[in-house]
C-alpha cells in the first residue's frame, strides 16, 4: 500500500498530511509514494531517522539553521522527467541543463547547511556543478559558456568584429548558424558527460525529497505532540497497546469549540476484543484513533498518543459504515455484509492484519444482529486475529476479552445538561467488564435534556415488559 491510498482509506490521515510542513512539490508527491512498512526493523530505521529530526528540530540552537534549511528546500524543482530523459538516447536543452544546474547548486548548499547534522546523505554533486558552471561565476541560470569551446568563442568574437565593421548581414548569418551548430554540439558533448552523473543526480532528489519530508515529520511531532512508538516483533504474543490516545483531527474541532477531548487507554491482544457502550459513548472514534496511529506507525510517523506499542501487521480491515453504501446502490446491511466477508476470506487467507469493526449488524434485527456479531467473532477468535470489535448488543457469547466505555456521569452535572455540553458528561475511558452488557443511558439522557416527560415513561414502560 502506498501512502496516497492510505489517504483514502483511513479516516484522518488526510487531515495528518495536510498539515505536514512539506516545502517542496518534488517532497510532496515523494511522501505520496512512501509505502506501507510491514518490518518491524524496517518500521524502527525510519523511525530512528524521524528521531534524529527531531533531536535537531527541539534544539532552540538550530533555528536559524532549520529557517536556512527551509529557504533551500523550497527552491528544490521536481525535475525526474529531466532525470528520466537521461536514459534516453536525446540531447537535453537549455531548460533541463538550467534545471540540473539549479539542483546541483542547492544540492550543496543543503549539503553544507546539514553537514554538522548527520540525518540524511546528500551525495556530492561538485562535478555536476564544474560541467554547467565551468566560469565559477555561480549564476543560478545556464549559458553556452565560451568556455565550453575554442571555436565557439573564436565563431562569437568574429560575429562581433563583424558587425562593428558593419559587413554584410549575410556573412554574419553564415557565422551565426555555425556558431548555433557548434553550440548543438556542445549541448550533445554536456548531455554525455551528465548521462554518466544520472544516478548521483536522481539519488540527490532522493535524499533531498526524503530530507524534506523528515523535516515535516519532525515539526508535525512537535505541533500536535506525537510520540515515539515502540515497535514490536510480533512473534509472541505482544499487546497492541495505547495510553492517552488521541485523534488529532478531532481534538481540533473540540479545541475550536473550547471543549476538551479525552484521550483513552487501550490495549489489544490477539484474539477479539468486543467493546461495548451505549451511543455517543466514543466507540466509533477510537476506532478511527486506532487506525490512525497504526497507519502512521507503518508509514514511519510518531503518533499521537502519551505512549504506544505497535505491533505490524499487513493491513488494517476496518468495516464502519463510512456512508457510501447508499451511493453504491446497496443497503446499509448489505454494503455491510460484503465488507465483513471480505475481512473474513483475507483472514482465511492466513493475512496478518488488524480487524476493526463498528457497530456490526446494527441495521438489521436485534435476534439476528446479535447472532451475527457472535458468528463474526467466532470465526476471527478461531484464527487469533487481532481484532476490536464494538456493538450495542447486549448477550454476547462467543469467546472475546470484554470491555466497556465507562459512559455518562449523571453525579458530575453542573447547571443545565444541553445538546451542547452533554459530551462533557461522558466518560470515554474503558473498563473490563467480562458481562458484556450495555449500559441502559439513552432514556436518562433523555429525560435530562427535556424531552417529552409522556414520551420516556412510555418508553420505559415498555422497558419493564421487555
Amino acid at each position: 500500500m502506498y501512502l496516497r491510498e492510505a489517504i483514502a482509506k483511513i479516516a484522518g490521515f488526510r487531515y495528518m498530511i495536510d498539515h505536514l510542513e512539506i516545502h517542496s512539490g518534488l517532497g510532496r508527491s515523494s511522501l505520496l509514494d512512501r509505502v506501507w512498512l510491514e518490518d518491524a526493523k524496517q518500521i524502527k530505521a525510519e523511525l530512528e531517522r524521524v528521531e534524529k529530526m527531531v533531536r535537531v528540530v527541539r534544539d532552540s540552537r538550530n533555528q536559524l539553521v532549520l529557517e536556512r534549511l527551509k529557504v533551500k528546500l523550497s527552491q528544490v524543482k521536481d525535475i525526474r522527467g529531466t532525470v528520466k530523459r537521461l536514459k534516453e538516447p536525446v540531447v537535453l536543452d537549455d531548460l533541463e541543463l538550467f534545471e540540473l544546474k539549479n539542483l546541483a547548486f542547492v544540492a550543496e548548499d543543503i549539503r553544507e547547511i546539514i553537514k554538522d547534522y548527520p540525518v540524511v546523505d546528500i551525495p556530492c554533486l561538485g562535478n555536476l556543478v564544474d560541467l554547467l558552471d565551468p566560469e565559477q561565476n555561480r549564476i543560478p541560470h545556464f549559458y553556452i559558456y565560451d568556455s565550453y569551446s575554442e571555436k565557439l568563442s573564436a565563431l562569437r568574437a568574429e560575429i562581433k568584429q563583424k558587425k562593428r565593421e558593419g559587413r554584410e548581414e549575410r556573412e554574419i548569418e553564415n557565422l551565426y548558424f555555425q556558431s548555433l551548430e557548434e553550440e548543438d554540439r556542445v549541448r550533445a558533448e554536456l548531455t554525455l558527460q551528465i548521462r554518466m552523473l544520472r544516478e548521483e543526480i536522481a539519488e540527490t532528489l532522493r535524499a533531498v525529497a526524503y530530507l524534506d519530508i523528515l523535516l515535516a515529520k519532525a515539526i508535525q511531532v512537535e505541533n500536535m505532540g506525537l510520540v515515539l512508538p515502540e515497535v514490536k516483533d510480533g512473534k509472541k504474543n505482544e499487546r497492541l497497546s495505547f495510553q492517552k490516545l488521541f485523534h488529532p483531527q478531532l481534538r481540533e474541532i473540540l479545541l475550536q469549540e473550547g471543549r476538551k477531548f479525552q484521550p483513552v487507554d487501550v490495549g489489544l491482544e490477539r484474539g477479539v476484543t468486543l467493546l461495548t457502550g451505549a451511543n455517543m459513548a466514543g466507540k466509533s472514534v477510537l476506532l478511527k484513533s486506532i487506525a490512525l496511529a497504526q497507519g502512521l506507525a507503518q508509514f514511519g510517523f510518531y503518533v499521537p498518543a502519551e505512549r504506544a506499542e505497535i505491533v505490524p501487521v499487513s493491513d488494517i480491515l476496518t468495516c464502519m459504515g463510512d456512508g457510501q453504501d447508499e451511493l453504491s446502490g446497496l443497503s446499509s446491511f448489505a454494503a455491510e455484509m460484503l465488507c465483513v466477508n471480505e475481512i473474513l476470506l483475507r483472514v482465511k487467507r492466513g493475512e496478518k492484519v488488524l480487524v476493526l469493526i463498528d457497530e456490526l449488524a446494527r441495521t438489521t434485527n436485534p435476534t439476528e444482529g446479535r447472532a451475527i456479531v457472535n458468528g463474526v467473532i467466532e470465526f476471527l477468535a478461531a484464527y487469533q486475529i487481532r481484532a476490536l470489535v464494538t456493538t450495542h448488543y447486549g448477550g454476547i457469547i462467543a469467546p472475546c476479552r470484554k470491555l466497556r466505555v465507562r459512559g455518562f456521569r449523571e453525579e458530575k452535572i453542573q447547571g443545565k445538561l444541553t445538546l451542547q455540553n452533554i459530551t462533557d458528561y461522558i466518560d470515554y475511558s474503558l473498563l473490563e467488564d467480562a458481562s458484556g452488557e450495555v449500559s441502559q443511558e439513552a432514556i436518562r439522557i433523555a429525560e435530562i435534556i427535556g424531552v417529552s416527560r409522556e414520551l420516556t415513561d412510555n418508553a420505559k414502560k415498555f422497558l419493564d415488559k421487555s
